[in-house]
């Protein structure tokens, strides 16, 4: 691997940091209206992730790829911005039952691409490690069996069998690349007998270095880094490094599902975890066991123990919310000489949280409440979710009282603007529920817009709008249109600031850019059509990347063997 730094938008939001912010460009508010698409290229699958630009190439891969055998696998594309010649790929076979629970056989993480090496994480539990002139494996390394070549002793397989398929351990999450060592989270947290892991490897090797189990062991310690639980390794075949936990763990599940972020003053990675398994008892949902629902820090070369932090009780939209992920990573900046990260959660929460101590400086939900401070009963209802009752119109009384997913919160990780001090988190999730598909897209704006230590609301709320309780809502008056507009376009997507315009991607499946200062919309382009197989529409494009001159986009819509990718420049 070579020790050159990267460029471009080479790994996960930007950078280790995950600041998702770049000034190497001359795309700004004054221009970004000539940006025009360069290459619309239709792909092999759906591309459900942020690409990576370096280098003058574009790396992306697919969640199914029509070159596997029955579509059952990924392919991993090297693409010419330039010219949008394909130059090189590698596509991998998966087994149907041994992908995602969604039918995603591929990969949907951002790949991290150091020197002349592409890693990524797939669904089939592996960690791929490409030459990036040709695309070939350099290292793969299992993280799903064990891997004993690779210092790999896991096998967490359990409560899978091919008689009665279950959730299979799975990547997700995009590699964090720095200083020779490659960080990635493995596991699934719907499956109530699997556990999860942070692995830490060798860049140059894929060898593991260090393990670190996030189901917690009890109550009285924390985890200690390369201490394995009994049923995932074999005892007569663990390498010396390794020591065995006897005792059942509080929890399992507590799965790192998003990118792993790194600070290079503390030398410490930040990994946001989700719900333990088994799920927590009838509501309040928090405090929950275990490293659940939070985000945990560790020591960069030991995998030691260096903080935790729970989401607040108090920070979901409703008492009612369950399965309250993190399910974007941290991102980090410095506040009043104060190293800290903004973190949001599915609950709708949004956190800045010291990256020392680990403590919470402050939190708001960026969920909307009306101009009294009450809640809204069409943003977060908790209902019946069936096709016999579609948009159900319930009370917040109704909602209060029926435990559910927050299907409006946040799956967005924040991007920064340094010079305007602001955090940018979209809002919204999933969409194909019948209960509460994409968001109230008339009272909740899909990008929020935060200064970012106080984390009030930095674009003027300068327009109203009734409520169906008879309340009014404070609205971005700069940002309509787009915002308020399409019914339930959700912002699933992370955005990207380049100097002072922030692109934001949404359901619809559209990309926008808006003036970061001002949030006027500058620039818009439709990707493509929602696929129309679930209720309120399925299609994502979940964020682009920008360097240089060029703006990238991958998505998931209707038609074109559901993939397309789009290389937008100036000029």
């Amino acid at each position: 691997m070579s020790d050159a730094t990267p460029s471009g938008w080479w790994m996960y939001h930007g950078d280790p940091a995950h600041t998702g912010f770049t000034d190497q460009s001359k795309i700004n508010s004054g221009n970004v209206a000539g940006l025009k698409v360069k290459h619309d290229l239709t792909l092999n699958g759906p591309v459900m992730s942020v690409p990576a630009i370096s280098g003058g190439y574009v790396y992306v891969g697919t969640a199914n790829s029509k070159d596997a055998p029955g579509s059952n696998g990924g392919t991993m594309f090297k693409i010419n911005l330039e010219t949008g010649a394909t130059e090189a790929k590698f596509t991998w076979p998966t087994l149907g039952h041994e992908g995602d629970t969604h039918g995603f056989t591929g990969m949907a993480c951002t790949p991290a691409v150091v020197g002349n090496r592409v890693y990524y994480s797939a669904f089939d539990g592996k960690l791929y490690c490409l030459d990036s002139g040709n695309m070939q494996p350099v290292w793969i390394t299992d993280l799903r069996r064990a891997d004993l070549e690779k210092n790999q002793p896991v096998t967490n397989t359990m409560g899978v069998n091919d008689y009665e398929p279950a959730p299979q351990a799975e990547g997700w999450c995009s590699p964090l690349v720095v200083n020779g060592k490659v960080y990635v989270g493995m596991g699934e947290g719907e499956n109530p007998y699997l556990y999860a892991f942070i692995y830490c490897l060798n860049a140059d090797t894929g060898v593991v270095e260090w393990i670190y189990c996030t189901c917690k062991y009890n109550d009285e310690e924390e985890n200690l880094p390369n201490v394995l639980p009994r049923e995932v390794v074999d005892p007569d075949n663990l390498p010396s490094m390794y020591s065995i936990q006897y005792l059942d763990p509080i929890v399992k599940g507590c799965v790192v599902w998003s990118a792993i972020a790194y600070d290079e003053k503390l030398n410490r990675i930040y990994a946001a975890t989700g719900n333990p398994q088994p799920e927590n008892p009838p509501p309040p949902f928090l405090p929950a066991p275990g490293y659940a629902y939070g985000i945990l820090s560790l020591d960069a070369d030991t995998g030691d123990f260096k903080g935790f932090y729970q989401a607040d009780p108090d920070s979901s939209y409703r008492v009612s919310d369950l399965d309250i992920d993190f399910g974007a990573s941290p991102t980090l900046y410095d506040l009043d000489g104060r190293r800290v990260f903004a973190v949001g959660c599915k609950n709708g929460g949004l956190f800045v949280i010291d990256a020392e101590t680990m403590e919470c400086i402050k939190w708001r939900n960026i969920l909307p409440y009306d101009t009294e401070n009450k809640q809204i009963p069409t943003v977060d209802p908790h209902g019946p979710d069936t096709p016999n009752n579609p948009n159900p119109v319930l009370t917040n009384e109704e909602s209060n009282a029926t435990p559910a997913e927050n299907f409006h919160g946040t799956y967005s990780t924040p991007a920064v603007h340094p010079g305007l001090k602001r955090l940018f988190i979209g809002s919204g999730g999933n969409n194909y529920h019948y209960v509460a598909s994409g968001i109230d897209y008339e009272t909740t704006p899909f990008l929020r817009v935060v200064d970012w230590g106080d984390l009030k609301d930095a674009w003027p709320l300068n327009a109203s709008h009734p409520t169906q309780n008879g309340g009014i809502v404070l609205r971005y008056g700069n940002s309509t249109p787009p915002m308020y507009t399409t019914p339930g376009e959700a912002g699933l997507a992370s955005p990207a600031v380049v100097n002072d315009v922030v692109f934001m991607s949404t359901s619809r499946v559209a990309l926008y850019a808006f003036d970061a200062n001002t949030g006027k919309m500058l620039w818009e382009d439709r990707l493509g059509n929602q696929t129309g197989g679930f209720k309120g529409g399925y299609g994502y494009c979940l964020g682009p990347a920008a360097a240089g001159d060029y703006v990238v986009a991958g998505a998931l819509v209707f038609g074109t063997d559901g993939g397309v990718l789009r290389i937008y420049s100036l000029g």
